[in-house]
């Protein structure tokens, strides 16, 4: 049996009420099920209640049970019943969890409870009367806006809650507030306004629906449709071409094969098997025209048996060609770092230091990780000063004298140091930026492979021409030195600001044995020993993250995450590029929200519950999505910030082709864990093949 119109049009109303969002075909045939069966569109919208999609919440499946329970308790109830009450809430799931009830089912039992207790109940009366304001809130707010003036929206409320009160359901009363809406007159004085954004907004939903068969049922892709559809009839017709653009243009890829110059272009290396773009990073302005510029290593190129190169390339505001050969830099339009010596493997890792010198022009970071001058592995970090006089066509790495920049060294075997580098900001306030370099088979004092790093504090009183990171004492900077032995602690560095003093904090990834771990140092203006251990983190000073399950290698690539919230407090980006997430190896990356203050001194991932901070999941086995993690910075131009996470291993154009996944950053609540496989396209600008 067919729905009727007039069934149709209910469900699309009642849509539109709870989620703010047009049906779609999907939702549209499932619930219409529901009515052909004869269920109510009450009974539809009070078993809606109980749905993490009403709720705004997701969690993670494989969440131990006393997780899920807590988390969900603490997400439903807050501080409005006794812990006695919560603990007993929470005993409860766990003991249904256990015996084989599912999280949907128990999100649908305790929601559906929750609403339903006397507001007058001592337990779980203030939980309840909360729940139920907050979710008739939510439907008012979706159905009316700014139609109507706040007084006449809190009287909706109240009205609302009012039948509650009496016996009526959560379902009862969002079927009432639709009716009452269709019934009333677009030249009403009070409500017109609100009755003719109603009626627009459910003839754009019956044409995505309905007419054009619209079947996304991802929420974010249903409420933009709803997006700028007001009172006035024409934004009905503005939605309607925002539906058929997005209907017929459902890519959400960019293969990197139709870079023509205009969206993008190619840099094609140099010798085969040179491996350019080992490494790749931002190089900031270094030239001070306004422009940011680029920077890419080639640890492996074979001029002086893989002595490394590095190459800059300038920005500009048009006129790029759809392939610049590196070979072709001049110094006009970029140039070229050689390595040192043979097997220095120059290169490796590579990016911007920030503003080391105060001069105003940002510098350039390049490691040579593999060098054994001195000894065995010791390696090299050099950094090249920004300026704004023409740069020559090359530069040797050998000729920084402290004038054009400076090299950092220690004399001992085994450290890789600069295996990993970065700016780290300003981490003193000094207003001046300080630089990271990552040591992470260094031996001392934990044993072999604990890994350490290094802060080098920028200055504008001029450098050496060599700095022997053994003499770093806390006032010129320090070491932090890994705490266990063969976890490779300083295999990846960064920093940002993630509690907020106008400090940057330090971020280390010791991903190797175990489930991985991530460490936060904070900044601060004065203080600094020499040595910091990170054992000593408790919370107060700078905090650890421990990866999920034995393997995963949490902790593999690290990055400032930037804003991604909205919340003014900078985030982690973690790697774990082994996690079987969605198979053997899918990968997944992890997001750690930042804030004022209150962290623990060990931070769980397998506790990120959309509150704190969430997942990416890799799409499919072997992608190991999270190999490598970055900010993308203000991608779209929304005041929020984005990110970057490569699949190197995933097979969009032949096996391991790779991907790499922009995802947007957004105010609205996250779920404790995305698939990168269900992104939208109002989630991610692309998957770059």
């Amino acid at each position: 049996m067919a729905l009727t119109a007039q069934q149709q049009t209910a469900l699309l109303q009642m849509t539109q009420a709870m989620f703010n969002a047009a049906l779609g075909k999907v939702y549209l045939d499932a619930l219409g099920s529901q009515l052909e069966a004869g269920n109510s569109i009450a009974s539809i919208a009070q078993g809606l209640l109980g749905t993490e999609l009403f709720l705004g919440k997701s969690y993670a499946d494989d969440l131990a049970p006393n997780v899920f329970a807590q988390t969900f308790v603490d997400d439903l109830i807050g501080n409005r019943a006794s812990s006695d009450s919560k603990t007993i809430a929470v005993n409860f799931i766990v003991s249904k969890i256990t015996a084989g009830t599912t999280q949907n089912q128990i999100i649908a039992e305790i929601a559906n409870a929750l609403s339903s207790f006397s507001v007058t109940d001592p337990d779980w009366g203030q939980a309840t009367l909360h729940f139920r304001t907050e979710n008739i809130n939510k439907v008012v707010n979706n159905l009316l806006a700014d139609s109507v003036s706040a007084d006449d929206k809190a009287s909706t409320v109240e009205a609302m809650l009012d039948q509650m009160s009496t016996g009526k359901t959560f379902g009862d009363v969002v079927e009432w507030a639709i009716k009452a809406l269709d019934d009333l007159d677009q030249t009403d004085p009070v409500w017109g306004l609100a009755a003719a954004r109603f009626d627009n907004r459910t003839e754009v939903s019956h044409y995505y629906s309905i007419e054009k068969n619209g079947a996304s049922t991802d929420l974010a892709t249903l409420q933009q449709i709803f997006t700028g559809v007001t009172a006035d009839a024409a934004s009905i017709e503005t939605a309607k071409v925002a539906i058929d653009n997005l209907l017929n243009n459902p890519s959400e890829s960019i293969n990197l094969a139709e870079l023509n110059g205009s969206n993008g272009f190619r840099l094609d290396g140099i010798v085969r098997s040179d491996d350019t773009g080992e490494s790749v990073g931002s190089a900031g302005d270094v030239n001070g025209d306004g422009f940011d510029d680029l920077i890419i290593g080639a640890p492996h190129n074979f001029d002086d048996f893989y002595a490394g190169a590095s190459f800059v390339v300038f920005g500009k505001a048009s006129g790029f060609s759809a392939t610049l050969p590196l070979s072709s830099l001049d110094g006009s339009n970029g140039f070229r770092v050689n390595g040192v010596a043979g097997g220095d493997g120059a290169g490796q890792a590579v990016g911007s230091a920030g503003d080391l010198n105060g001069d105003g022009f940002d510098d350039l970071v390049v490691s040579a990780a593999l060098s054994d001058i001195p000894k065995l592995d010791t390696g090299y970090t050099y950094v090249i000063f920004g300026k704004s006089s023409e740069f020559d066509a090359v530069i040797d790495l050998a000729s920084m004298d402290g004038s054009n920049g400076f090299r950092m060294s220690l004399d001992e075997a085994d450290l890789l140091l600069g295996w990993s580098v970065d700016s780290a900001g300003d981490v003193n306030g000094d207003d001046i930026d300080d630089l990271i370099i990552g040591a992470p088979i260094s031996t001392e004092p934990a044993g072999a492979f604990s890994g350490s790093s290094y802060v080098i504090f920028g200055k504008t009183t001029g450098f050496d021409g060599n700095l022997d990171l053994s003499e770093l004492n806390g006032s010129n900077g320090f070491k932090i030195q890994g705490s266990v032995t063969g976890a490779s602690f300083g295999n990846g560095v960064s920093a940002g600001d993630i509690n907020g003093d106008g400090f940057n904090d330090l971020i280390g990834g010791s991903y190797y044995g175990g489930t991985g771990t991530t460490y936060v140092l904070f900044g601060k203006a004065t203080g600094f020993d020499a040595i910091v251990d990170l054992a000593s983190l408790d919370g107060n000073n700078g905090f650890s993250i421990e990866g999920v399950t034995e393997g995963d290698e949490a902790g593999y690539s690290v990055d400032n995450a930037g804003d991604i919230n909205g919340d003014g407090f900078e985030e982690i980006i973690i790697g774990a590029r082994n996690a079987d997430a969605s198979g053997e190896s899918s990968g997944a990356a992890y997001i750690v929200f930042g804030k004022a203050s209150g962290f623990d001194p060990v931070i769980k991932l397998s506790e990120l519950s959309g509150n704190n901070g969430f997942r990416f999941a890799g799409a499919a086995a072997g992608d190991q999505a999270g190999r490598s993690v970055s900010t993308a910075g203000d991608f779209n131009g929304d005041g929020l910030d984005d990110l970057i996470i490569g699949a190197f291993g995933a097979d969009p154009n032949g096996v391991s082709s790779g991907t790499a996944y922009v995802i947007f950053g957004k105010s609205s609540a996250f779920e404790s864990s995305i698939n990168l496989a269900n992104l939208s396209i109002n989630e991610v600008l692309s998957s770059m093949d």
